[in-house]
Formats: C-alpha cells, structure tokens, sequence
C-alpha cells in the first residue's frame, strides 16, 4: 500500500508541475468530467491541451459547457463553419455524404455517476472524418440520437462525443463558438480510473 500511495503521490507532482510549465509552453491539463467521449476519454482522464493548435474536423476539442460556461467539456469536432451536418440512426452525414463504419465486436465500460457500478456492454466501431480515424461507442447499433441537417454557422463547431447513443454534444446544445475552446487535446497524459475493458495500462499516453 505505502508503494501505491508514493505513486499516486508522485503522479500528483508530476500533474501539477506539467500544469504550471504548460502555460509557459502554450499547452494547459484538460480533465474529462462525463462520460459523453466513451471509449477515448472517460471520467477523471487528465489530458494534454494544445493552446496553439488549429482545431479541425476529427480533433478533440476542449470547449466551454453551454449548459454551463464555468465547466469545460471534451469533445470531437464534426462540423466547421459552412459544413452541413445530420445524424440519422448512429450515422453522421457531413456535406451530403454518409461517413460509414463497420461495428466491431463490444467492450465493457463502468458508469459510476449514480454511485454505484453499472456495466455496460457497448459495441464500437471505426469513423474517419477530416483525415482522423478515431473510435465510437454505440449503445444502441440501430438507432441512436439524430439531428436534422443544419449548416454550421461562422465562427461555430458542430462537436459530437465518441459515446453516441448516450453524449450531450450539439445534438442537444446546438453548435459552439469557436472562440469558447481552449483548444485540442493532444495526449492522454493520466487515465482517472479502470473501467470495464478501458484499463489504464492500455490506455496511458495515448494520442488523442
């Protein structure tokens, strides 16, 4: 036990020194709070943020919560300024083309926002949109949130989490301004918790 808590106690210095030399280097520490961005991010992930980066289709954004502005939220931008974006039955449609995808076989994560453990069994599945391959959870394979078609705004993003079914993204808030992200998140620099087949080991410095 005294081995885990130097540990963990020394993951926290690090955390913390990454955080200050950060601001200096133009990147800040991102904390994941939901599980909207299920199976890239899940609660308590700590994240490198790139303040300089331009943020396009396929990034994972951190932006200001339009629920609300004094949280942040993590997730994956679909549409930028005059794209055309829809969702219908787990398929996103950018521009008048549908992005396809091939369901794998599922994995399990945890949700413990109740307090207690509850295991789901997602199926997920590959998407490749503005040049970035990333992975999708899928509650429900046949149906799903949709959205009607709205053209994205100038100066907004159409941003979408990787959790389908279950995400608060611009399905429900509508698009976000680009002037309320941070930036892109880059790294995953410290996964918060094991969670079902989403284990730490496999999932520490990942590229996000």
């Amino acid at each position: 036990m005294g081995k885990l808590l130097k540990f963990i106690f020394g993951v926290i210095v690090v955390i913390a020194i990454v955080a200050v030399i950060g601001r200096l280097f133009f990147f800040e520490l991102g904390k994941t709070q939901s599980y909207s961005m299920v199976p890239t991010l899940v609660p308590g992930d700590v994240f490198v943020v790139s303040t300089v980066s331009l943020l396009g289709q396929g990034d994972v954004a951190l932006c200001e919560n339009p629920d609300d502005p004094t949280e942040h939220v993590a997730l994956r931008v679909i549409g930028v300024p005059g794209d055309e974006v829809s969702f219908w039955r787990n398929h996103i449609k950018l521009n008048g083309e549908v992005i396809q995808h091939s369901i794998e076989d599922p994995i399990i994560y945890v949700d413990r926002t109740s307090g207690e453990e509850l295991e789901y069994a997602v199926n997920v599945a590959e998407e490749y949109v503005g040049g970035r391959l990333f992975t999708v959870a899928l509650m429900d394979r046949s149906g799903g949130k949709d959205a009607r078609p709205i053209v994205v705004p100038e100066g907004q993003f159409f941003v979408v989490g990787d959790n389908r079914n279950l995400s608060v993204d611009s399905r429900n808030f509508g698009t976000v301004p680009i002037e309320s992200c941070i930036g892109k998140a880059v790294l995953l620099l410290w996964p918060g918790e094991d969670s079902g087949s989403l284990t730490r080991t496999s999932r520490l410095l990942s590229k996000l």
